[in-house]
């Protein structure tokens, strides 16, 4: 696909459980999503192909949109033909399927292997074994437990470009007599990413019995980290892995343009994209039933956390188990009885679609949420080496949200509130929705036609939701915390005070600005500053002022809480009666007061 073309683009994303399809074409001179559709992944038995569960949404997508997508044989017609026949390009991302078992050799754990580690997580793998010299293994037991681990890919990474030789050559001698260990038709493929004067070697020593594939030094300097082209490289093996490992993307590789790539790559991919376009530091993150994702873009930084075993669905009673009943007991207005809990995490994976039937579960959802977002956080920050072990987030001016329970909310305000909890934040950050699922299909287009995915994100193909100005410092409750004058679109001015423990909603349509003037109180910023003057979208979520700085902490009673987490949702969702306590929140559970789930 040559940039500035004017094509139909099919984007096919094979989930764990849906297929999502989404169809881009030009309007009006400008490429914008035309239609959207949704069904069952067909991986499993008994067809084990992917191909029929698409074939089904784009039989339903012809109906819809008028459409002819197959031919008389079902095969996808490529390129587009008069009267709106066939399409002209095909994405296809996937995070359905076996994960890919990694065998990762290195030297240091905190260096190269770090640095592997990193670079393997949007590829949905298993990281089943890490040979390196400090992991008190005999030469034999290193070797037992590669050929034990059945790798798929062994990636080998360690060395400065330039520096020593003999503990990877040693590392790449190791690396031949596993392989060789191994039966033929059973070898794992192999990617050097290590000191670039060993990678001829590496190619002479193994290629003689398996693929080998090579990169750039990962961790050319000691404090250097060169990531993305090795993940080019890894993006190659996955659609070439996605196609050999049984016949369920067998089919679909042949139509692809963009081959397979992992729905969580091109997910990073867009993350990174919006950093460059916006230079801001961007943070997405995609809360799914079964799976989720985060991905950070901050300058040259970059770092992500996929986990397959957390989400609000069929994973909401993993991430329960996970994070632990004190973490979401902190977010919730109430005590909880004994079991209520586990039994909506359990009624949770259970229903396909379950959205709260209560304020109480509603609260115990926004809980479990916040508990996705900081599991990925951990990830994301985890690392061995120290000196790069966290990632400051504070100066995000984008963040993106993805999943159902963040993108159709239809509570724009509430959404940022959550994630103003939810996230490290200080300052003033733009949020939007990923409410198609769009991104990962952006992020494949993206280094092919980076006009269209920007005329798609023109479009509101990803939702502009609002603006979010957080307060940090410290100050009492009650204080003045931000005295604010506004020009609204219409002309008017408001003038407004918010306190310390308060947030503000203010309503500022999607397409329209407004022009903000604040003053912050005595011991309380905006970023680094007491006074700002800026202009901010409005959106479904409008803008809203988080001053609550640490009245969630310092609330010393279920009462204090609970008055003033629902104080705060009257705030954001628009509701002007005053705030009711049902007696039976306060109330501490006895020891018999059990939960039976419905």
């Amino acid at each position: 696909m040559t940039e500035g073309r004017k094509d139909s683009i099919l984007a096919v994303d094979f989930g764990s459980v849906n297929t999502r399809v989404l169809l881009f074409d030009v309007v009006d001179g400008e490429y914008a999503l035309v239609a959207q559709r949704q069904g069952k992944t067909s991986i499993d038995a008994p067809s084990d192909d992917v191909r029929v569960g698409m074939t089904k949404i784009l039989r339903d997508l012809s109906s819809a949109t008028d459409r002819r997508f197959l031919d008389e044989d079902g095969e996808l017609i490529k390129p587009e033909q008069s009267e709106r026949i066939g399409i002209d390009y095909c994405i296809t991302t996937a995070s359905a399927g076996q994960p890919i078992r990694v065998v990762l050799i290195g030297l240091l754990p905190d260096k190269g292997i770090g640095s592997a580690r990193r670079a393997i997580v949007p590829f949905y793998t298993d990281a089943v074994a890490e040979i390196h010299l400090d992991d008190g293994l005999s030469d034999m037991a290193r070797l037992n437990r590669i050929v034990d681990s059945r790798p798929d890919l062994i990636f080998v990474s360690g060395g400065t470009d330039g520096g020593a030789r003999a503990a990877m050559g040693n590392m790449l001698e190791l690396a031949r007599e596993a392989i060789a260990a191994i039966q033929p038709g059973n070898r794992p493929t192999v990617l050097y990413a290590g000191n670039k004067d060993l990678a001829a070697s590496a190619r002479e020593t193994l290629g003689q019995l398996v693929e080998v594939m090579t990169a750039p030094n990962i961790r050319p300097t000691p404090h250097r980290e060169a990531i993305e082209p090795t993940q080019v490289v890894l993006s190659r093996f996955y659609n070439e892995f996605r196609r050999r490992a049984g016949s369920s993307y067998q089919n679909i590789a042949a139509v692809s343009d963009t081959g397979i790539l992992p729905t969580a790559r091109g997910f990073e991919m867009m993350t990174a994209f919006f950093a460059r376009m916006l230079d801001t530091g961007v943070l997405s993150v995609d809360i799914g039933g079964a799976k989720s994702t985060l991905s950070i873009a901050l300058g040259e930084g970059r770092r992500s956390a996929l986990r397959t075993d957390i989400g609000m669905g069929q994973s909401a009673a993993n991430t329960l188990e996970l994070a632990g009943e004190e973490a979401i007991k902190a977010w919730l207005p109430f005590h909880p009885r004994k079991g209520e809990l586990a039994g909506y995490a359990v009624k949770k994976g259970l229903r396909s679609v379950n959205m709260p039937l209560d304020m109480r579960e509603r609260y115990i959802e926004f809980a479990l949420l916040r508990a996705c977002i900081q599991l990925l956080l951990d990830d994301a920050n985890r690392s061995g080496d120290e000196s790069e072990s966290r990632i400051a987030l504070a100066r995000l001016g984008l963040i993106v949200a993805g999943g159902a329970t963040m993108a159709g909310s239809g509570q724009g305000a509430l959404d940022m509130m959550l994630l103003s909890d939810a996230l490290p934040i200080r300052g003033v950050a733009q949020v939007m929705s990923d409410r198609h699922g769009a991104l990962p299909a952006l992020g494949a287009l993206a280094p092919t036609n980076p006009s269209a995915v920007v005329q798609l994100l023109q479009s509101g193909v990803v939702e502009h939701v609002g603006s979010l100005i957080k307060a940090t410092g410290t100050a009492a409750l009650g204080k003045v915390a931000m005295k604010i004058s506004i020009k609204m679109p219409s002309g008017e001015i408001i003038g407004r005070e918010i306190l310390v423990g308060d947030v503000w909603h203010l309503p500022v349509p999607a397409g329209s600005s407004a022009d903000i003037s604040l003053q912050m109180g005595r011991g309380v910023r905006v970023g680094d500053k007491r006074r700002v003057r800026l202009r901010l979208r409005g959106g479904r979520g409008g803008i809203l002022f988080d001053a609550r700085l640490s009245a969630m902490s310092a609330a010393e009673s279920i009462t204090e809480r609970a008055v003033n987490m629902l104080r705060w949702f009257a705030a954001v969702t628009g509701e002007d009666q005053p705030v009711m306590i049902p007696e039976s929140w306060l109330a501490t559970p006895d020891a018999d007061d059990s939960f039976e789930a419905t």
